[in-house]
């Protein structure tokens, strides 16, 4: 897991999308999965989460799920800068690698079950909000 900003390339290929963070310089979780379809994703670190679709450190910072990106090129991940975090929360999150992986797991098949069943309002708050809406083609949806 790497913990890296997404370059310009990435919010102008994808400005039209609302739902996105569209903060350039908050720090993304990256990790790549590959026992979930071969993809990297890209996990934002946000405060004041007040939802399920997280993975919380310290208060309600963590990891946003709801705003997870799937990146489909290198060219989106910013290696010339790196993204310092809070080092309890850097040691949390690491310490969490396996239980990111499968809670994010979990959170793609929700969203994916959701959007069987939008005539529930729960399902249409979670796909409604979701960054995996512009993803279906990667996702295999």
């Amino acid at each position: 897991m790497e913990f890296r900003f997404l370059t310009e390339q990435f919010y102008k290929d994808y400005c039209n999308c609302g739902e996105m963070e569209k903060k350039k310089l908050r720090p993304y979780a990256v990790l790549c999965i590959v026992n979930y379809q071969g993809l990297t994703f890209a996990i934002p670190i946000r405060h004041n989460i007040k939802y399920n679709y997280a993975v919380k450190t310290v208060n309600n910072q963590g990891l946003d799920l709801s705003k997870t990106v799937v990146i489909k090129n290198d060219k989106y991940i910013d290696n010339t800068k790196v993204a310092v975090i809070n080092s309890v929360e850097y040691k949390i999150l690491l310490s969490k690698k396996y239980f990111i992986e499968q809670k994010l797991e979990k959170y793609i098949k929700e969203y994916k079950k959701g959007l069987k069943n939008l005539s529930d309002s729960k399902y249409r708050n979670l796909c409604g909000k979701s960054c995996l809406k512009y993803f279906h083609a990667e996702l295999g949806i």
